[in-house]
């Protein structure tokens, strides 16, 4: 999937957000969504490298896989053990550790039903997934995906989100994922127009 990793880390959110509603200062809250809704396109930040490089696959790199955010997590769990005040503190660190981890998982997830990711990288390269059957040759890859079965799911990710984000209490996450929905766009064209 290509557009749709912020709305669908958005998506995992709300019931995150929604479990620890009173917990959190507003200052805490955005910071949470942030985290989650960026992690959820995290891995997809590899991809400036691939079109440097002129790679076809970006999704066999070390990004897409999970050791990489696994000791990630570990990291910001383990900031939660050196914290004493109370605005972004100890319960703030161990909530924004899973939210990284549920993002990160969204996105790999997600990645995998839809051409799969080295999940083991960077010990074992091989990637795992159902193919894109998208053909490199012949045509351009952005009128290939944008008539592709694989639109069903962005449509219905968007939809879903358009959905169960709406309000005014939602107006972070929304502009969030709005704003990684179009960068995630504007990139695709213009990655496809000019290499593909």
């Amino acid at each position: 999937m290509y557009f749709n990793h912020a709305t669908a880390g958005a998506l995992i959110m709300k019931p995150i957000m929604k479990k620890y509603d009173g917990l959190f200062t507003a200052k805490e809250k955005t910071a949470l969504w942030f985290i989650g809704i960026t992690s959820g396109v995290l891995p997809d930040f590899d991809i400036a490298y691939s079109v440097i490089k002129n790679l076809e696959d970006h999704r066999s790199f070390v990004t897409h896989g999970f050791f990489l955010y696994l000791l990630a997590f570990l990291v910001i769990y383990g900031f939660s053990y050196f914290q004493k005040k109370d605005e972004f503190g100890r319960k703030f660190f161990k909530v924004a550790a899973a939210v990284f981890l549920f993002g990160i998982t969204t996105h790999l997830l997600i990645d995998s039903i839809i051409g799969g990711v080295a999940v083991f990288a960077p010990f074992y390269p091989k990637v795992f997934g159902f193919d894109l059957h998208i053909e490199q040759n012949g045509g351009n890859r952005l009128t290939q995906y944008l008539l592709s079965e694989y639109m069903i799911l962005e449509f219905v990710l968007l939809f879903m989100f358009l959905i169960f984000l709406k309000g005014k209490e939602y107006f972070v996450p929304r502009f969030l994922s709005l704003f990684y929905f179009l960068i995630a766009a504007v990139s695709f064209v213009l990655v496809s127009l000019s290499f593909f």
